[in-house]
Parts: structure tokens; sequence; C-alpha cells
């Protein structure tokens, strides 16, 4: 232990634990111990991995714990980003050291755990069997292969510790780091040697050729010397122990691999409501302050002629700029518009990339080398020094919500990170969410809107097909003879056809005609879905899958019925009723093999396609000119969710979907098949009236209680037990309306829901309860939230029950 009169720092470590912690630099590291910067501290019992955010606190209880040592010789990430890791830490309730560890590139820190082994004397107790029935099952436990022993009463391993009989090994993993390869180059002073040697006396296979390679490139990697010369080992040895030549170890920057689209070209003139749309965002950033602008424009009016001039003046006034998208391989695409459009360093950062590719992105955007970040959710962290931009596009796509901890919303962060760091945030979309909407009209975001496609284009044509009035005609098929006459009619006109449905798969449904059992995952209270791909029943939630089956699991009767359809179907049959015709899928499933995304689409975009099936992955914003049919299998699927935001993602999809048609000369056409036209998310849609939605929607809302008008927090609980997840959810529950009932003022303004099942009960094995917490401020919920779960989650640990906590969840199932 050291006195607190050294330097000291404020340590976030990467365990699931409240706050920060103070920790002395000895003075062997003085000088190293930056902000930004990994090190690893004694904590506890035991070694932790954490982050410098500062100078820490000496006025602190007891004595502190020294640095044990600096892990990296450069900060991971600028001082100026460290506000912001604050703000998501403290808004959606998880560890600071836990969030900054989840947004770094995967093996940057190096993971210390513990390993609980049983000892030699511990096999020789287990062979001999004299000690009592909890005890010897933790060592029957441990003596299998990979035993775990997670579930086991703390006591009982510490006794067990104490016995000898089992022993607690620290273990780390390696972390990743840069990409060192061999290089050849001549020794200093020495190439003049080389340029007088006669080639002719020049005796081994190749030996000519090979200085001259050197003499031209040099320096010159290894691997690709032994690819172009079978005996490069032996010449390399031969001229380094002559003392000609050298070998060393240097990084290579491992860039990401993809599929490069054609170059973006710019318009050869703007349309007026652009050009009023750039000057009003160029005005904001050359404030430099920060600001927060919603561009409203309709599919095709070009909003990303916006975005690059944006990204433009961002870098023009010596700041960088973060570009967001919802899918990869719109990152992918928008890269490529960048680097053909942008006379800057552009980077990408998203998950599609490899560990070593995100390693060296992150290492390079850290450095201050890049001057605009394009990617999915994650690029927001990108720890860009000077940050002056941020671009959300399509803001209102729910991809945009982290599906684990921490449960961050993209857009949402990105207007925090924005505030903190003084940038402007640009969100851009064609169907703005309520909102992001409802924020411009309370005149807290700046509203531009863009009513009009570009050279005069107009919206598609759209037409509904009532698909209840085919059934009471008797037919039945998915697909209407209305939608197949157009498909055919495009097909001899050689334009491209978009075909959308969300739902994967080839059957939905499998039902006994006899007992009237659903086949149902064993993991998960959902159905199995069959695929036609594999051959294979599958959960589309845990991964379960299994052979088709002819029986039924409940009565053994030979009677399985197959009901409903997805995009794995509506593609046979379109490939039977139109063998000629270029058919692909864009969906999960179709899009598992890395690359493969970016491969589809730059064939639809490349016109190798001529009908595109797929789910809401097809509904992004691609432009491509050729689309001139849209069809809308199933309009309505959406609907039956049981969310308040069910009506507004209809809309979207339907919109964005349809605005995919006509973005060239010709005008397009939209087919929506659907069995409740007389919705008025659909209506909406159908007119292209988003204003009508938004009255609607903010309506139902205020008389509810929902957000914009109020602030949600999802308590999930899930465990092992109904029964004690059950009794868990019921207590937690009585303990935060009990909280409430002590705040007379507050307590109006906050209401507690639940606890109730989950509308999927069980998910991968697990139990699962929820709590849905509604208040009128956020510090208000934040607060009875901390309240109760202190005293809970102790509680919940001992009865094998998680809690997850989501803020602005956007999932309720």
């Amino acid at each position: 232990m050291k006195k607190t009169s050294q330097t000291c720092v404020e340590v976030a470590v990467t365990l699931p634990v409240e706050g920060t912690f103070s920790y002395i630099v000895p003075p062997t590291l003085s000088g190293l111990a930056l902000p930004g910067c990994k090190v690893t501290v004694p904590f506890k019992n035991r070694k932790a991995e954490g982050f410098i955010l500062g100078l820490g606190q000496t006025d602190v209880k007891g004595e502190l714990k020294e640095i044990l040592a600096v892990t990296d010789p450069q900060p991971l990430f600028p001082p100026s980003v460290i506000p912001f890791f604050r703000w998501i830490s403290e808004y959606y309730i998880h560890p600071i050291g836990k969030v900054i560890q989840s947004v770094l590139p995967s093996g940057v820190t190096q993971r210390i755990w513990r390993n609980v082994e049983i000892t030699s004397a511990g096999q020789d107790c287990l062979r001999k069997g004299e000690i009592s029935k909890e005890d010897l099952e933790v060592l029957k436990q441990l003596s299998k292969p990979h035993g775990r022993v997670q579930n086991y009463p703390i006591a009982t391993l510490k006794h067990l510790e104490q016995q000898g009989l089992i022993k607690v090994v620290e273990k780390v993993r390696p972390r990743l780091g840069p990409l060192l390869k061999t290089f050849v180059d001549f020794v200093e002073d020495e190439r003049d040697k080389v340029l007088n040697i006669d080639r002719g006396s020049l005796r081994a296979k190749g030996e000519a050729e090979f200085l001259d390679l050197i003499l031209q490139q040099g320096p010159v990697m290894l691997s690709d010397l032994k690819k172009r010369f079978s005996n490069a080992s032996y010449l390399v040895r031969k001229w380094t122990k002559n003392g000609i030549l050298r070998s060393f170890k240097e990084a290579v920057f491992r860039a990401p691999e993809g599929l490069i689209f054609k170059p973006s070209r710019p318009p050869e003139s703007l349309s007026p409501h652009q050009r009023e749309a750039i000057k009003k965002t160029t005005r904001l950033i050359e404030r430099d302050k920060f600001s927060v602008c919603l561009l409203y424009g309709i599919t095709g009016s070009g909003k990303t002629e916006v975005y690059l001039e944006a990204v433009r003046r961002t870098i023009q006034l010596g700041r960088q700029a973060i570009v967001l998208v919802p899918e990869i391989a719109l990152a992918v695409y928008m890269e490529s518009v960048l680097r053909s459009r942008v006379s800057g360093t552009v980077g990408t950062y998203h998950s599609g990339l490899s560990p070593g590719q995100r390693y060296d992105q992150w290492v390079k955007m850290a450095s201050g080398d890049i001057d605009v970040v394009v990617g999915a959710r994650s690029a927001l962290f990108a720890p860009l020094p000077r940050l002056g931009l941020i671009v959300v596009d399509e803001e209102h796509d729910w991809a945009y919500k982290q599906d684990r901890a921490p449960y961050y919303h993209g857009r949402d962060a990105a207007v925090a990170r924005g505030r903190i760091e003084n940038a402007v945030v640009l969100l851009g979309s064609g169907t703005p969410s309520i909102q992001s909407y409802a924020n411009c009209i309370k005149t807290r975001y700046h509203l531009i809107r863009m009513p009009e496609r570009i050279e005069n284009r107009r919206f598609p044509e759209i037409e509904v097909v009532d698909m209840r009035e085919l059934e009471e005609q008797g037919a039945k098929r998915m697909l209407s003879s209305r939608l197949l006459e157009a498909l055919e009619e495009n097909l001899k006109r050689n334009k491209q056809t978009m075909l959308f449905l969300n739902r994967r798969g080839f059957f939905r449904l499998f039902v006994c005609k006899f007992c009237g059992a659903i086949l149902t995952c064993p993991n998960c209270h959902v159905s199995l879905i069959y695929h036609l791909d594999y051959n294979k029943l599958m959960c589309h939630y845990c991964g379960y899958c299994t052979g088709p089956s002819q029986s039924c699991p409940d009565c053994k009767r030979t009677g399985l019925k197959s009901w409903g359809f997805g995009t794995e179907r509506v593609e046979q049959e379109l490939c039977e009723l139109f063998p000629n015709a270029r058919i692909a899928r864009m969906d999960t499933d179709s899009t598992r093999k890395k690359g493969r995304a970016q491969a589809i689409l730059k064939d639809f975009i490349d016109h190798n396609i001529d009908v595109l099936i797929g789910t809401q992955m097809i509904t992004k914003g691609y432009h491509v000119p050729d689309v001139t049919l849209v069809g809308v299998i199933g309009a309505d699927l959406s609907l039956g969710f049981p969310d308040f935001r069910a009506a507004e993602r209809t809309f979207q999809l339907l919109s964005q979907v349809a605005g995919r048609a006509g973005r060239g000369r010709e005008r397009g056409k939209v087919i929506i098949q659907t069995y409740n036209p007389d919705h008025y998310a659909i209506r909406a849609a159908i007119s292209q009236d988003y204003e009508a939605l938004y009255r609607t929607e903010m309506e139902l809302r205020e008389q509810l209680g929902f957000p914009p008008f109020s602030y949600l927090i999802s308590l999930r609980l899930q465990g092992n037990s109904r029964d004690k997840t059950e009794e868990c959810a019921a207590g937690l529950a009585e303990r935060l309306k009990k909280t409430v009932e002590k705040w007379p003022k507050k307590g109006r303004e906050i209401q507690i829901l639940g606890p109730a099942e989950a509308p999927i009960a069980k998910l991968r094995g697990k139990y699962r309860w929820q709590i849905l917490i509604k208040a009128k401020r956020p510090l208000l919920a934040q607060r009875l939230l901390e309240v109760a779960r202190k005293k809970s989650e102790q509680g919940f640990r001992t009865k094998g029950v998680q809690i997850i906590l989501d803020v602005d969840p956007y999932q309720m199932m």
C-alpha cells in the first residue's frame, strides 16, 4: 500500500460493478498512464483490466492500491469521448468499464478470468467418496471435461478450496494486436554494390530478377517473394549472410475486404430542395455549435447529396465526421460513395470486418488519421478526436437499437455525443420516427423538408390487392394474379422487380390434423420453421434444428399439415413460374456467409438479377434505377406485434420499400397485398401521408401515455425455473410499487405495469417475465430502479434469476 501523495488516476474496470475506482500510478509507470490507456489493476483478491478515465480522487476511505501495468503504449480513445462513455453508462444503466469494453474491437482487451479446477487430492477424495453429497457433486462436475461450477454456492467452493480439494487458477486470453509481417530490403549503403554486380555471374535460379525486384520495389514482403521465387528463402539467407540484405518485422494494415461498387458520379445539377437543404446544413456546421437537424426527405429526394456536402464542409473546417447506416451491406455501399466523392481519408467500422481489420481501423481512427468513418451503429463510438458531424441515415430504422447490453439506441446516443462534443447531428429519413418529428414540432430539432423527388420524378403508382376478396373467390395463393401479371410484364420489358416479405423460411407452421399440436422448439415457446435450403425445422431464436417429421410428437399419429409461407417458398414458386428469370433471395439465411449480402446487392445494382425477393434487408436506401415494380406480400404482418410502435413500423416498412421503385427515368409501380386495407397505417402508406399517421399516433399515445409522452424502462427477469422467476418478478414489482407509494408527489408521475409473462414466455431455455416502468421524467425512473434493484439483485442470484434492464425498449417480445 502507498500513500496518496503520488499521482492518482480514475480507472473503470471491465467487471460488472458500478462506478469507478482510484489507483496510484507508481513511479515506474509515470508518463505512461494517460487517459484512454488500458491498465491491469488489483481488484479485491484478483487482477482486473480497466481503462484510465482521468485523475482520481485521493480523499477516499482506506489506502489506495497501485496500478500493476499499462498494457497499451498508446491511448485507445481520446479524452473527448470519455464523457460520452459516462453518459451511456448512466442513461442505459450499465457499468462504464463494461460499456468501454463492449465498444472496443473484440480482442483488444485481455480477458482475465478465474477457473476452478479439481486438485489431485480432490481426485483421491472423489474416488473414496468420503465427503458430503453436495461437495461430491461439485467434484464430480469438475472432473468432467469443461466442467463448470457457476451454479454452486460460493460457501461450498470456498470450503473445498480451504480443504485443498479444488484450486482457483487465474487465466488470461491473449489480446489482439497489430499484424506483423517480415519484410526484406537492402542494408543501407549496400544498394550501389548490387547495381554493380555482373548479372551473368549469378548462378541461382531467378537470382538476378530477385535482386532487381528488391531494388525497384523494396522493402518487399517475404511472403510475396516466396510466391514469386521458389528458392526465396535460400536467396534471402545467402544475401543476408553476405551483409547485403536485412530482414525486419513491420506492422501491416489489414484493409477491409469487400466488393467495390461502381464509382458514384455527382449529379449534373441539384434540385431546388437539395440546394436549400445544403445551404441550411452548411450554415449549422459553420456555426461550430451543437445542433440537431432532421432532414425529412421522401425516398428518391436526394438526401445522400446533402450528406456528402455536409461531410465535405466538415472536413474543410478541419473536423471529422461519422456516417451511420442501419445495415452492413449499406455501409459497404456508402463507403464506396464516400471514397469516390469526398477528398478525405475514409474509414469503415462494423461487425462484418474481421477482428484484425476492426483493430487496425480503430487504431487509425484514434491516431486522427481518418476524416470520415462510415458504418453501422457501432461506428458511433469511433475514437475521433475532432468530431464535428454525425450523420444518421434512415434514423427511424429499428436496427439502430442494440440487442445486447448496453441496450443503447444509435440515434439517441448520436444526439448525446453531438451535444457532449459540440458537433452537428444530421438525422435523415423519408419516414421519420414519431419521436424525432415530435422534437421538431417542439422546436428542439431543426427541420428541413425535401418533399419532391429529384429531376421531377413522380412517386410510384400504388395499387392495393385486398386478399380477403381473393379468398372469398376461392383463391388461396400467396401471390395474387395481379402481382404475377405485373411481374411478367416487367420481365418482358427487361426491368427489375423487388418483392418484400418479412418472413424467412419455407413453411411457417406444422400442425397435427388429429390433435391440433404445433411443432415447437424445446428451448423456446415458438413454432419451428421449415427451411428448404437445409431440409430442417429450425428455431429462429436459439438456432435449434431437427429433421422434418411426418408424425406428431404428442399423439404419435402421422398427419402433420404445413401452413404459411416465407421467402424461400416465394423464391421456389417464382423459379417454377419464370424459369428463365434471374431470381435471387436476400434474407438472413441467404447472407450468412461473409460478403454474401454485398455480392447480392452488387449483382442487383449491376442488373445481373431480375427479381430480388427479401425481408426488411431490401427496404433500405439502395438506389437501383431499373427497379420499376415493387410487390409487398403481406403488408399487415407487422401489425400483429404486441408493441405500441407496430403501426409506425408498418408504415415505415411499406413506405421505404415502395420508395425503391421508379428511381430512374420511368415511373414505378407498387402492388400491396393486404388483409387489412382500411388500417390507418396502411392507408397512410398508400397515400404517402406521413402527417396523417403522425396525428393518429400522437393522439393514441397521449391517451395511453406512451413515448414521446413518457419514458419507458423494461425489466425482464429470466431464469431456469418458471416458479422462481415468477416469484422474483412479483417481489420486484411489489417493491417498486411500495417505493412509489412513499413518493406522494413524484409517485403520480410513475406507473408500474406488471409483472406479466413475456409474449415469448420461454427463450433459449430461460423462463421470462416482464415489468414495465412508465415515467414522465427519466431521472425519476432511474432513481426508482436504483432503489429497488440494489435490494433485489443479490436475492435473485441465489435463485438463479437474472434481471435485464432495457431503457427505451424497442422489443417487447
